[in-house]
């Protein structure tokens, strides 16, 4: 072999090996660029941290009974579409504590929950993302009826 010709056959060597770890290189890229979807996100386990009436006020720390047995609650939501919600240490009188399905509905803009007893109940997914959960309801049974946003963080 002459002079040149090794020379060339080790730059398209170099070449070769270049080019293979760029395609490689950005095959990472396009999978490290896929973000969750919304189901993923969601698919947690949730405690609230903040309770807001219609106006903006946080509500969350009211001496309300209905509120302080609420919001120690834990609730999960798994990725089979199943949902449980656990009493935490303070117990409501009439418990919250049950099971059942969600969904996501109206083009991932709310949150249908379907108790395994009793009636269900659709909220307006307002945000998520890897920690933080906002949603929102309308009241109508209480003293103060209106739509209250939750916010609950990922534990």
């Amino acid at each position: 072999m002459s002079r040149y010709t090794t020379f060339y056959f080790k730059l398209i060597s170099v070449f070769a090996i270049v080019f293979s770890l760029s395609i490689s290189s950005c095959k990472k890229d396009k999978n490290e660029d896929t973000q969750p979807t919304k189901k993923e996100l969601l698919s947690n386990s949730w405690k609230i941290t903040d309770i807001q009436a219609s106006d903006g006020t946080s509500i969350i720390g009211l001496p309300v009974p209905e509120i302080t047995c609420f919001k120690d609650n834990i609730f999960t939501m798994k990725s089979d579409n199943s949902y449980v919600i656990d009493e935490g240490a303070v117990v409501c009188s009439n418990s919250y504590a049950g099971t059942g399905t969600w969904a996501l509905t109206s083009n991932d803009t709310k949150i249908a929950f379907t108790p395994t007893t009793g009636d269900g109940l659709t909220i307006t997914l307002i945000s998520v993302d890897a920690t933080t959960l906002k949603a929102s309801y309308e009241l109508t049974n209480v003293p103060l009826p209106g739509t209250y946003t939750v916010t609950l963080k990922k534990i």
